[in-house]
């Protein structure tokens, strides 16, 4: 598939690919990559070349033998298409065919981990939509999970994203504000600036959900910014309805619609009918609150109109429900009456399909399960049989006698620690990228056990074990090096990152509290760093010895200290 090898080519470059290209795979899969990239910036075009992309592989060429993964990747895009233009059904349907499809690849590559991970998101943002936020939350978790396998962090960041929404609509906006922090930290590591605009976007509304209006608009603002300076429209028209909706929060009704005005031609431009919707729909709650039923009642019409022509549902009840409202406030309560009977039955045809959506979604997912476990099967017969399941066998039975995890502190043990540390070391040194060993020791930690006991001394391992997991990021491997040494690797992580880590660190376990009748015991730690430059002989063992004469360095210049190795 085109997708790993063209992940960084520009857009430019993938579209003068496609103006030479022959073979109709390739072209397939160029289409689909240029498509899903377009996203953000031309839905039209996104539109053509996927929808170009879909015919070219539903064609006669591929009837004997179906080119699984260029039509679940065309799929995964109209699915995308389609939740942003409110045609929820639709989408549904074609995610839940892409999942499908993923699980009948009898490989399970990158590619296809890639494109799970975002129709596991697609559909998410569906169930999203039909308000069923537990299902959501369950899809949007697992496309993280995928995403973070792989390493993917602009595809994790966009799911945070999506799940930071998801949690937001169910209320829960602490937590939503917490993920979204963590999709923009991810974006702005990354330097995607698309996707740092969505995130600032999402985060601007659960600051106003919150009733933080100064950081919403603060937020709202440095989105549109962003969005202006680098001409991303899709994106600076979500934020313009984002401001003017802040805005009508707090009842600034001149700036509201201000913004709402400015998102509404640029949506009308750029023929986006969900958000000149949701234009019509806020103006519309404008001019209701400021009593003008006349304006209200026109816009509100117009925006049924649009849900209507894009089987927009939820959308529909909405303006019936506003609607039933200005027809009883000018007495004409036979209107109001209807409107309102039509947003209750509207509403309820929603909640009964979707719980029959929802069913189908659980029978799709056990269908891509029996699907992928089947090919498993025909794969393993294929390639000797008992042999390869006699493999299986003894490699799982060492897996269960060697545990991975430390049982006291949880963290990795040491042979684990060293398995993950020599992936991580060899991608450094493949890449070129940075990598920082820290050794860290207790001090005195024999006085503990000597003086409290070794209960107490596995208390202060454990919680200190607990410190470090909190403080650093998922990337990162932690493992217990020795009984009182703990061993940390950072992946693309200089020593001077390792020092401000290190001094965190020392300064959460100074803090530490431990219950000891009548004293006070107080933990301190010393550290040993060092890191990975680019040296051919250098192995993950010599990085390690070399954080380890730090260490000795650290502690022979008195307690609590921290020593760095000169790089290798």
């Amino acid at each position: 598939m085109v997708s790993n090898s063209s992940a960084t080519y520009s857009i430019s470059e993938l579209e003068a690919q496609l103006n030479t290209v022959t073979d109709l795979q390739t072209r397939i899969d160029l289409l689909n990559e240029l498509a899903w990239k377009l996203r953000l910036v031309n839905k039209e075009k996104t539109r053509v070349l996927a929808e170009e992309a879909y015919q070219l592989v539903s064609s006669d060429q591929f009837a004997e033998t179906p080119y699984l993964p260029g039509l679940a990747a065309s799929l995964r895009t109209l699915g995308y298409l389609n939740n942003g233009s409110g045609a929820y059904n639709q989408a549904l349907s074609q995610s839940l065919r892409a999942l499908e499809l993923l699980g009948q690849i009898p490989e399970d590559s990158p590619q296809t981990r890639s494109l799970m991970s975002d129709v596991l998101g697609n559909i998410s943002w569906t169930y999203r939509s039909y308000g069923d936020y537990g299902i959501a939350a369950e899809h949007c978790t697992e496309g993280i999970k995928i995403a973070q396998e792989l390493g993917d962090r602009k595809r994790e960041a966009r799911l945070l994203s999506t799940l930071s929404v998801i949690y937001a609509e169910a209320n829960d906006l602490t937590a939503a504000l917490e993920i979204g922090k963590k999709s923009l930290e991810r974006y702005q590591e990354d330097g995607y600036v698309n996707g740092e605009c969505v995130a600032l976007n999402n985060l601007a509304m659960t600051y106003h959900d919150l009733g933080e209006n100064t950081k919403a608009l603060e937020t709202g603002q440095e989105c549109l910014r962003l969005a202006r300076e680098n001409s991303i429209d899709v994106v600076m028209l979500t934020a313009l309805n984002t401001m003017g909706e802040i805005y009508l929060g707090i009842k600034d009704f001149a700036r509201a619609k201000e913004y709402l005005l400015q998102a509404l031609s640029l949506a009308r431009e750029n023929k986006d009918s969900s958000e000149e919707f949701l234009c019509q729909l806020n103006l519309g709650k404008m001019y209701l609150s400021q009593e003008d039923n006349e304006a209200a009642f026109s816009t509100l019409q117009n925006a049924l109109t649009i849900s209507q022509t894009a089987d927009d549902r939820p959308g529909a009840y909405k303006c019936h429900q506003l609607l039933s409202e200005i027809h009883k406030k000018q007495g004409n309560f036979e209107m109001a009456l209807q409107h309102y009977q039509r947003y209750h039955e509207i509403k309820e045809t929603i909640f009964n399909e979707n719980a029959s959506k929802r069913l189908d979604g659980l029978k799709i997912i056990h269908q891509v399960e029996t699907a992928t476990r089947d090919a498993e099967i025909h794969y393993l017969k294929t390639i000797e049989l008992n042999r390869e399941i006699e493999e299986r066998k003894n490699a799982q039975a060492s897996l269960e006698k060697l545990a991975a995890i430390d049982p006291l502190t949880g963290l990795l043990n040491r042979r684990e620690f060293f398995n993950q540390g020599e992936r991580e070391f060899q991608k450094a040194k493949t890449n070129g990228q940075p990598l920082t060993a820290i050794l860290l020791d207790f001090d005195n930690f024999k006085q503990i056990n000597d003086s409290y006991g070794h209960a107490i001394g596995d208390r202060v391992l454990i919680q200190t074990a607990k410190i470090i997991r909190e403080y650093l990021r998922q990337s990162e491997i932690i493992g217990r090096y020795g009984g009182d040494e703990f061993m940390i690797l950072l992946p693309n992580g200089a020593s001077a990152q390792g020092q401000r880590i290190s001094e965190r660190l020392q300064e959460k376990t100074i803090e530490l509290k431990v219950d000891i009748p009548e004293d006070d015991l107080v933990v301190t730690l010393s550290l040993g760093i060092a890191e990975l430059k680019e040296t051919k002989s250098t192995t993950l063992e010599m990085l390690i010895e070399c954080a380890d004469q730090a260490l000795y360095t650290a502690k022979r210049a008195g307690r609590n200290q921290i020593a760095v190795s000169p790089s290798l």
